[in-house]
Parts: structure tokens; C-alpha cells; sequence
């Protein structure tokens, strides 16, 4: 696999205009031209991607459109927009957000995907960071290891985050992004990555189990703690719900 992005725009006969390295990106190195997104990783497992994007526009969910994609890399149709900045996530914006993942979930593009076991277990690894008092650090690594029932599966994106979102110019939503973590997993486990939780309590609160939802935010939030990226006393707020 080549990390020369313009090979892959010239392969499959896609102009190079405005071509930069997006600033976003984890898994991937993503670049960006004016009307096509190139994403590469040799961990990635494009195809599937591609056919899950393919599945959930098919089912109406505003998501770009795959082009091309191959060993390593994938090549996408660039929406109009960017990544919403906070001021843009609203009530109305979020309404829209959940709007296409119940989409999602009515018209799962994968039937034969594995289905999560019937208990959640985390890491306990992860109550190991410093900054956690003797009690704290009990209560995280009791919580991490406690068994707890999972509800049952829907297709999930899984990853419907700020990063993963689009606004347009005038701030409405404008498309999901990313379809890495897509598969069958909990509500609860498309719940826990939302930057703005309310919102889903609001939709779907009678459908949720709280306490599921509150351990699997708490895992995450740790995950998030630990690369440095929130404070730890977000942790402990989320912490506070579990016990």
C-alpha cells in the first residue's frame, strides 16, 4: 500500500483539487480534496465500511456515498459542511442526529454480523491511571468487573460523535461520517458516545437500562481520561451515577 495520497485520486480518475491532510482522523489518515475524501489504513477494513455506508444511505441515513476502495484505503464523496462546532450542537441539531440513527436501526444493513454475549464486562485495566483515590480506584475496578446484562441488539453506528458529524454552512446536520464501529451492539452502546446525552435520555429514555448506559459511558470516559483528552472529574460525575 502506497501513503501517496494523490496515487489514489489519480487511479480512479479523481481530480486533486484543494488536496490537504485533514486534522481529524484516529484509526485512519484521511485526506481531504474538494469533492472526494481519501481515508487509508492498513487495519481498516474498507470493503466492509463501504458496504455498511452503501446499506444505511440505501435506508435513507444522510452519510457519504463510497466511490472506490481497495487493500488499505477508500475513497468517499465529499459532503458539503464541516464538523459542527459546539454552538451548533442544538436541540434541533441532535433531533436530526437521532433522527437517522433510528433509520439505522429500523433497516440494519448487516444481518450476519455477530451479535454481542449477554453480559458487559470492562476493563479493569483501565482504573489503573493515576489521579483516583483508594475508594475511587475500588469503585472503578468493582464496576469494570461486575458482570452486567446487555439489552438487546440493534445495528448500531456506534461512533456518532462530534467528530463523526457534519453541519452545513447554516449549522443544520448534514451527514454521519465514519463507519468503523458500525455492527450489532446495545441502544445503550449508541447512546454512551453521543457528546450530548440528554438527548437521547429524551428520545428513548423508557427503552434504556440506566444503569448499562451509565457503566458503559464510564468505560468510555476513562478511555478518554486516560489519552489526556477530558479531566477526570467528568469521570467521577459518570462514576457517581454507577454506584
Amino acid at each position: 500500500m502506497t501513503t501517496d495520497p494523490a496515487t489514489y485520486f489519480t487511479r480512479h480518475g479523481l481530480s486533486m483539487a484543494g488536496l490537504r491532510r485533514a486534522d481529524t482522523g484516529f484509526s485512519n489518515e484521511v485526506w481531504l480534496a474538494d469533492t472526494a475524501v481519501l481515508r487509508l489504513g492498513p487495519g481498516t477494513d474498507h470493503a466492509r465500511e463501504a458496504a455498511v455506508a452503501l446499506g444505511a444511505h440505501a435506508a435513507g441515513v444522510h452519510t457519504a456515498r463510497p466511490l472506490f476502495w481497495g487493500p488499505g484505503y477508500s475513497l468517499w464523496e465529499r459532503l458539503p459542511g464541516g464538523m459542527p462546532t459546539p454552538a451548533q450542537l442544538t436541540p434541533r441539531f441532535w433531533k436530526a442526529v437521532l433522527d437517522d440513527l433510528e433509520r439505522l436501526h429500523a433497516a440494519p444493513p448487516e444481518m450476519d454480523s455477530p451479535r454481542p454475549s449477554a453480559w458487559w464486562v470492562g476493563e479493569p485495566g483501565l482504573a489503573d491511571g493515576a489521579g483516583w483515590t483508594p475508594d475511587e480506584r475500588a469503585a472503578l475496578r468493582r464496576l469494570l468487573t461486575t458482570p452486567y446484562p446487555l439489552t438487546a441488539p440493534v445495528f448500531v453506528h456506534g461512533d456518532a460523535y462530534r467528530h463523526n458529524l457534519l453541519a452545513d454552512a447554516r449549522g443544520n446536520y448534514a451527514g454521519l461520517l465514519d463507519w468503523g464501529n458500525a455492527g450489532w451492539a446495545t441502544l445503550e452502546h449508541e447512546c454512551a458516545v453521543l457528546d450530548n446525552l440528554q438527548s437521547a435520555l429524551d428520545r428513548w429514555g423508557e427503552r434504556l437500562d440506566r444503569g448499562l448506559l451509565w457503566r458503559l459511558r464510564l468505560e468510555l470516559l476513562l478511555k478518554v481520561a486516560g489519552a489526556g483528552r477530558i479531566s477526570p472529574d467528568a469521570v467521577r460525575a459518570v462514576l457517581a451515577r454507577c454506584e
